[in-house]
Formats: structure tokens, sequence, C-alpha cells
């Protein structure tokens, strides 16, 4: 039997007993942990293991954070273009084996649930767009912000959620973790934000507030969070052979990595391709970006055009900043924050064990001192080969 045989018999092996354990096994949803505390800058970090119950898809995070506006002028802290989404600065995931699956941003968290929901996550449909006498909209605020916190003592709050991926969706279980187990340790760990608020003519793209006066204006309230682990329970066992007592599990799929990573890139000159390298050994299904210009964020009038290339010379394609944007639109149907883009990929995964060496070039008409770009990418990998994952240098 040759390999391409064996590979998509084990595919059909794989989806197979996905199917089965999506019909027979217990859709959980369950609180693991909650808490309660006073970020202050350098305390800011929650880290909670892993419930070790049946197969888990991934976690889904409530985390209500208040502040205090104590600019004893005038001053009124408002809400950044990333705002809420900026609430949590970084979320990590370490699996089972040690792998970290999960370092990414809160901005990109938020950017890949919306673009798998397909609308933005968490948004409500409100009644002054739709043709209804129903009073739908935003009742229940669950997800939330105020927009300006008053000086001289002003409270505000933001409550917001994030879902933190094991799996890739509900129903397709690759990177599904089997933690029903007794001798190993996984944790889902998150950052508060420990910068929350800007001074006006800083670069706010990673802050949740700016305005004017000091940094240290907006205080720190108590933050509450509670985290939901999902997973199916009651996962079917063998009942002979020589996997007798182990549990039925789909092999594809758990030695599968869903992968979120987050890195920035600098030393961008105007008019000029910057290249944005993928790592090998993995099948990219996104890559996201904000090009910020030290706090300036454009709506495109900034970029000449996006290209993405592999081996530096076969082109995919050739776009300017609008007609990304726009299918950005098409996905989410809005659009994303000022400077920002999704490249998606997942009809069409970019795998560069097959492609090579892949970049995304950015050229941009300006570039001021200190731009930078800021990249989420959402791959998989194999667990056996994602150690070994390098980027080829750019040229």
């Amino acid at each position: 039997m040759d390999m391409a045989t064996a590979r998509a018999q084990l595919g059909s092996v794989n989806d197979q007993i996905t199917a089965h354990l999506l019909q027979v096994c217990e859709d959980m949803t369950q609180p693991i942990a909650s808490g309660s505390f006073t970020p202050n800058g350098s305390n800011n970090v929650v880290n909670v293991p892993m419930r070790y119950v049946g197969l888990t898809r991934g976690w889904l995070l409530k985390v209500k954070q208040n502040f205090t506006n104590n600019n004893g002028a005038s001053h009124a802290a408002t809400l950044t273009d990333w705002g809420a989404a900026n609430l949590v600065s970084n979320f990590t995931m370490t699996d089972l084996d040690n792998y970290q699956r999960i370092n990414t941003t809160g901005w990109h968290m938020f950017m890949l649930n919306s673009a798998k929901e397909g609308w933005p996550f968490g948004g409500a449909l409100l009644s002054t767009v739709l043709d209804t006498p129903v009073k739908i909209g935003n009742v229940f605020s669950a997800i939330s912000a105020t927009s300006s916190i008053a000086a001289g003592g002003g409270t505000g709050s933001i409550q917001m959620y994030y879902w933190i991926p094991a799996a890739y969706s509900k129903r397709d279980l690759r990177g599904a973790i089997y933690t029903g187990v007794v001798n190993a340790t996984g944790y889902v760990q998150f950052t508060i934000n420990p910068t929350p608020f800007v001074t006006t003519g800083s670069d706010a793209t990673l802050a949740v507030y700016t305005g004017a006066g000091a940094a240290a204006d907006l205080a720190f309230g108590t933050c509450t969070w509670t985290l939901y682990q999902n997973y199916l329970d009651q996962v079917p066992r063998y009942a002979s052979g020589p996997n007798t007592g182990y549990p039925i599990l789909p092999p594809l799929s758990i030695r599968s990595q869903y992968r979120l990573q987050s890195t920035s890139l600098s030393a961008i000159s105007a008019n000029q391709d910057f290249p944005i390298p993928f790592t090998n050994f993995q099948s990219f299904l996104s890559a996201s970006i904000i090009y910020d210009q030290n706090g300036t964020l454009a709506a495109g009038t900034d970029i000449n055009q996006f290209k993405l290339l592999a081996a530096n010379t076969l082109q995919f394609f050739n776009l300017d900043p609008i007609t990304q944007a726009l299918r950005g639109r098409i996905r989410i149907k809005t659009d994303w924050p000022l400077g920002s883009y999704m490249f998606d990929f997942r009809e069409q995964p970019i795998n560069t064990n097959q492609a090579g060496n892949m970049q995304l070039i950015l050229n941009p008409s300006s570039a001021a001192a200190q731009s930078q770009v800021l990249v989420g990418w959402e791959s998989f990998a194999d667990v056996n080969t994602v150690l070994g994952a390098q980027s080829l240098p750019a040229s």
C-alpha cells in the first residue's frame, strides 16, 4: 500500500470516529475556575489547570474589569480602536505534553473568534437596523464597555468573552486534547493588560483606553473572571483487541495541534516590499495583521499593495488594501478596525511543507519611525514535526 492510500484510509477512519464521538458523547460545558483580584500592572497573570476529563474542545473565558479615572483635570479616558478586545493582552495554552499551542493576543483571539463565526464575536443585532417591532438588541450586555470614563474619579468597566480553542471547532476535532488523564498537566493562562491606558500622542494600538494626562491616571479596580471548559464526556472505549480499555479517539485529530501564535515585525520602509515569512512544517488557515505607524492606523491609505509569494517568485495574489478589506468584510459582514486585515486561507490552507518558502508581502506607501506590523498566525501542525518548524530567511 502506498503512502497516499494509507493516508486516505487513516483519514477515513478519523472521520468515522469523529462522527461517532459527536453522536454518542455528552457535550459538556462547565465552569472549572473563577476568581476576583485587583491587577496592579505586574500581578496580572491568571494560570488555570485544565479539568482532566473527556475530550476537550476549548475554553470560554468571561472577564470583567473595573476602572477608575483619577485624572484631576477634565481628561476623559476613551476606548481605543481595538478597545475591549485588548483587555486581555496575552493568552497562552500549554498542553499535556508541555507543547505551547497558543501564545497570542486579545485582538488576534477576537479576530479569529469573529472570522470562524462569520460575525463579530458576541455582537448583537439591533432593532434599529432590522424591520421588527420586537425589542431585540444588546439586551443582556454580554460584551460591554464604558466608551468614555470621566475624569475626577469617574468609573467604568469592560465585560468581555473570549473562546480559547483546543480543537478547530465543535465538529472539527483537529487539535482536541484528551484530558481524561491522571499523569499529566496542562494549563490555560491569560494576562490582564498591564498597560490598559496610554496618554494622547503615544501608540494606543494595544491599549484599551487613551486620553490626555498621565498613564497612571486610569487605576485598576476589581477584576472578576470565570473559565468554562467545553469537552466531550463519556468517550467510548475499545471492548476488545490490543487497545482494550483505551478511549476511542480520532487518530489524525489527536496528533494535530491547532496553533495560534503572534509576533511583531519592524524596520519597515516606505514603497519597499516588507516580507512576513510563514513558518515551515505547518498548514496555515489565516494570517492577521495590524499595520501600526507608531500609533497611526489608517483605512488603507498608507499601503500600496499586499502580495502572497512562494519561493520569492510565484505570486498567488496582488491586491490593493481596499480590495483586501472587502474580503474581510465578506467574512464577518463588517470591517475590521483601522489598519487591520485578515488574510483567510481556510478554504485552501497554505501548506508550507508543499509550497516551501512562503511570504506575505506588505508594500507601504508611508512608514513612520518605529512603525511595526503586528501579526497573528492560525495554523495546524503535526505534533511530531512542529518542534522543528522555523521560518526561512526572507530575501
